[in-house]
């Protein structure tokens, strides 16, 4: 499994991806007009979890989906971004994001960063993860 550094300042934050291609923030970047500005503010949202963490973020910002797997969601506008937390070097790995159209958690989502978490902690086991830093990847 690769992660790639989003940012990396008082806490790290990765997303499943590679140099060449990251879901969340391709989806990010190269979301719609309409939504340019949600998605700028959770790019703005998830620098600021880099530098002050996750204690200050209300729960407008973010809340957990599934209280199982501990699994979360980042809330701007109509985007939603998933993640779950890590004990490791990362705080947390963004899994992937979308544009919500109905008032319950896209279940699609959820199953997806529930098995990109397992993957995560078994690769973090067997000493396989990959780690891509920012200057890897043309940032």
């Amino acid at each position: 499994m690769q992660i790639l550094v989003i940012h990396s300042n008082q806490y790290k934050i990765g997303a499943v991806g590679n140099s060449t291609s990251c879901e969340s923030l391709d989806f990010l970047i190269d979301s719609e007009a309409t939504y340019q500005a949600s998605a700028d503010g959770l790019l703005y949202l998830l620098e600021h979890i880099s530098h002050e963490g996750l204690a200050n973020v209300s729960a407008k910002l973010s809340h957990r989906v599934d209280e199982n797997e501990n699994i979360y969601e980042l809330i701007k506008g109509r985007l939603r971004l998933f993640y779950f937390k890590t004990e490791d070097d990362f705080l947390i790995i963004c899994t992937s994001a979308l544009i919500k159209k109905s008032q319950a958690v896209d279940p699609k989502h959820v199953k997806k960063a529930i098995r990109l978490k397992h993957e995560y902690l078994e690769a973090v086991k067997q000493n396989t993860l990959t780690v891509i830093e920012e200057n890897e990847n043309g940032d």
